[in-house]
């Protein structure tokens, strides 16, 4: 016999189902009547345990309606710089990449001004979509200069960052780099590839990465708002005592 209390016990159960998937992300859990009677125990056994649980921040309630699995958020520190695939291999999250599209290009006049590149200069550009934890996360667009990595073996990206990749076969050191970022509503491919709603909103990155004052690689993309978090620290210099 446990020595826990009853909702500790209903709180440990009710989250096993929530790690299993059983109870899926944003699937509404058995009415507190029906848990009630599914184990035996009184409504207000199954409020403190619903109750741990909203604390923890594995659920949500919508009044007059029920309490729903929260989906899980993944959380990136903008204090340094930065990739997906590291970020997310740092928090012990499972991930992959998948490759959607691979070809070398001469710059548009468009994209020739937003690189600040010579039209007569090839790019190889590689679409990714990134998984973590079986979720899609991440579409990525990358465009690098094809004089300074000749051959891009896209393969070897879908298992590791596109850093780790470029350090370790071209010596790639990026030594800073500039990034924007706009909220957006997804277009229907976009929404296809991520597996979410037209009404759930995005963050489109942009980002501009240099190696000895060259630009070195552009990539855009397009980062669920429902699953990722971006956080930074601010400094106050000007706070004197």
């Amino acid at each position: 016999m446990s020595n826990l209390p009853l909702y500790q016990e209903l709180h440990d159960h009710i989250l096993r189902y929530i790690n299993s998937h059983e109870y899926p992300e944003n699937g509404l859990l058995p009415s507190e009547r029906d848990m009630c009677q599914m184990y035996k125990v009184s409504r207000s056994t199954v409020r403190q345990a619903l109750a741990l649980l909203e604390e923890e921040n594995m659920v949500y309630t919508i009044h007059g309606i029920g309490t729903f699995v929260k989906p899980k958020v993944f959380e990136q520190n903008l204090s340094q710089f930065y990739s997906f695939t590291d970020a997310l291999k740092k928090m012990n999250i499972s991930f992959y990449n998948r490759v959607l599209s691979y070809e070398t290009l001469i710059p548009g006049r468009s994209l020739a001004l937003k690189l600040k590149a010579d039209r007569k200069v090839t790019y190889h550009k590689l679409v990714r979509l990134c998984f973590a934890r079986d979720y899609p996360l991440i579409i990525e667009t990358t465009y690098l200069p094809k004089n300074r990595f000749v051959h891009i073996d896209v393969n070897a990206t879908e298992s590791q960052s596109l850093y780790d990749y470029l350090s370790a076969k071209y010596g790639l050191k990026v030594d800073h780099a500039t990034e924007t970022f706009v909220p957006i509503l997804p277009d229907s491919e976009q929404c296809e590839l991520l597996k979410i709603s037209p009404r759930i909103p995005c963050l489109q990155l942009e980002r501009f990465s240099y190696e000895d004052g060259c630009l070195v690689e552009y990539t855009s993309s397009v980062v669920r708002g429902d699953k990722y978090v971006f956080k930074i620290e601010l400094n106050n210099q000007n706070n004197q005592k």
